[in-house]
This record gives structure tokens, C-alpha cells and sequence, in this order.
């Protein structure tokens, strides 16, 4: 009887025989997926960047991008907007959940963020913009995907409902954060 290979062993391929892209990101492309986005709001505008990969070039989105191991969602979050966009940012709370099941397997958790520092920079290899955007330019913009223009619209509302973070800690003691109640 052969020895069971372990799913989680990067050296390993996946039950349908490719190999993962890269051994650092969490769960990618092993059926199941969990990226990030941050909406970052300042002065009454929102964050966006435009694609320069191949996936998605030239989409308007907010920042964002997968786990890496030994991270939390909102240590992925503020990595990615700072990575994307050169802006420096916080977690304010949960905006909204994306959950699909086709070919791409995953959750998307879309953050409000809390502006801290910093100049949209596109970071050249992943985006080629970056640029605050308000409610009336996203009609300008060429290629707007649908979740990116309801949440410009929930994140530039007045009162933004989100989920709010609170410190948790396990039976054994390790702290979590736990994304409850509304704002």
C-alpha cells in the first residue's frame, strides 16, 4: 500500500496533479481560497488601483490579495494595500463577504480601513494606478467590476455598516479577533 501524500505538503501536487503556485500562500489554489480587499476612505474618497496582471488587467478594484502563512486577515489586508498602493492603513471593521463555488473556489472579505499615511504609488507589477476615487468618477472608469461599485458605494456611505472587531482569546489562551455586531 502507498504511503498517503499529505495535501498540505507543498512538495506534493494537488489531487489533480499540478503543483501550487507559490508554498507561501495559504490554501491557494487547493480547492478552497481566502483573499482580502481594503477599502480605504479619506476625505470622502476611495482607494483604487487598476490591474496590471494578467488576471483582471485593467479592472478598477480596491487592493487586495491572498493570505500568507502565519497571517491573520487584517495583517493580509494592511501588506496588501500598503504592497498595491503604497498607502499605509488599519482595520476599522468587516464591509462584506464574498462567497462563490465555481472553478475558483473561495471567500473574499472586503475591510474598511482607516486611512494612516501615504500617497497612492502603484507598485508596477501588480497595479500600474492608484488613485482616490468618489461615488461620481466611477462612471469614468473603463472596466469596474460589479462588487468593486457596491463597495465604493457601502464604503463612501455616511455611516458605512461594518463588523467590528473584538479581542478574543480560546480555551488554550491564543488570542483571536472575532467580527460581530454592526457599527
Amino acid at each position: 500500500m502507498a504511503a498517503a501524500v499529505s495535501p498540505v505538503d507543498p512538495q506534493f501536487p494537488f489531487a489533480d496533479g499540478h503543483f501550487p503556485l507559490s508554498s507561501t500562500f495559504l490554501a491557494y489554489n487547493r480547492g478552497y481560497n481566502v483573499g482580502v480587499g481594503g477599502a480605504v476612505v479619506r476625505n470622502g474618497k476611495l482607494l483604487m488601483v487598476r490591474r496590471a496582471s494578467s488576471y483582471g488587467r485593467g479592472n478598477w478594484q480596491i487592493p487586495g490579495g491572498f493570505i500568507e502563512r502565519d497571517e491573520t486577515l487584517e495583517q493580509a489586508v494592511v501588506r496588501e494595500v500598503e504592497e498595491e498602493a503604497g498607502v499605509k492603513s488599519s482595520v476599522r471593521g468587516v464591509l462584506g463577504l464574498r462567497s462563490r463555488t465555481d472553478d475558483y473556489n473561495s471567500t473574499y472579505i472586503v475591510f474598511l480601513l482607516d486611512y494612516e499615511s501615504g500617497e497612492p504609488t502603484p507598485d508596477g507589477v501588480e497595479t500600474d494606478r492608484a488613485r482616490w476615487i468618489g461615488l461620481g468618477d466611477l462612471a469614468g472608469l473603463d472596466k469596474l467590476p460589479p462588487i468593486n461599485a457596491r463597495v465604493a458605494q457601502l464604503a463612501l456611505a455616511t455611516d458605512p455598516p461594518v463588523l467590528l472587531p473584538a479581542e478574543m482569546r480560546g480555551p488554550d489562551g491564543t488570542p483571536y479577533q472575532l467580527f460581530a455586531g454592526l457599527d
